[in-house]
């Protein structure tokens, strides 16, 4: 459709652009699985409220990976079996809870939830070992960066003063 963000993929040096959605609606943040390179995590608003989906590469196997609210932000961890999502599951005026980080095991697309309604949490990263994970939150008026391992346990602030956000793990 036009006028809607969509996910193209091309070569190593841009040329030969394939356009691989096309949906009302806006998809937009792809991530490939850095395991297989084979498949993508997005985030769409085809149905309304943004959720995020996987598909192949070539836009085929089309899944919606989250079933309500507003999710955001998919992070492939490094071995390519979960995704880190942010997800506000009860959304609109009065709802009650937080956006929080999740993670879900793509195979069973069973989640967990790591964050309990700790501010507004977002941009989750997955370290190179899988081990742990950063993201963005917002307790109060200011926005920090917290650390937590991938079970959701060991929270830790890693940043104290000044606005700070959208982490990301170097690979080196």
């Amino acid at each position: 459709m036009r006028g809607d963000p969509e996910i193209f993929v091309a070569d190593a040096t841009g040329a030969n652009p394939k356009r691989i959605t096309s949906y009302a609606g806006s998809d937009v943040s792809p991530v490939f699985n850095p395991k297989t390179g084979s498949q993508i995590a997005f985030v769409s608003g085809r149905t309304g409220l943004p959720q995020i989906y996987i598909m192949d590469v070539d836009g085929t196997n089309l899944q919606r990976m989250t079933d309500a609210g507003y999710a955001v932000s998919p992070s492939w961890s490094p071995n390519g079996q979960f995704l880190a999502f942010a997800w506000r599951r009860n959304y609109g005026p009065g709802a009650p809870g937080g956006q929080d980080i999740y993670v879900m095991d793509i195979a069973t697309r069973r989640w967990v939830q790591l964050t309990f309604d700790s501010g507004v949490n977002d941009y989750p990263s997955w370290s190179p070992d899988g081990r742990r994970i950063v993201y963005e939150s917002k307790r109060g008026r200011l926005t920090q960066i917290w650390s937590m391992l991938a079970d959701g346990s060991d929270q830790r602030s890693l940043t104290r003063t000044g606005d700070n956000s959208q982490p990301n793990w170097s690979f080196k």
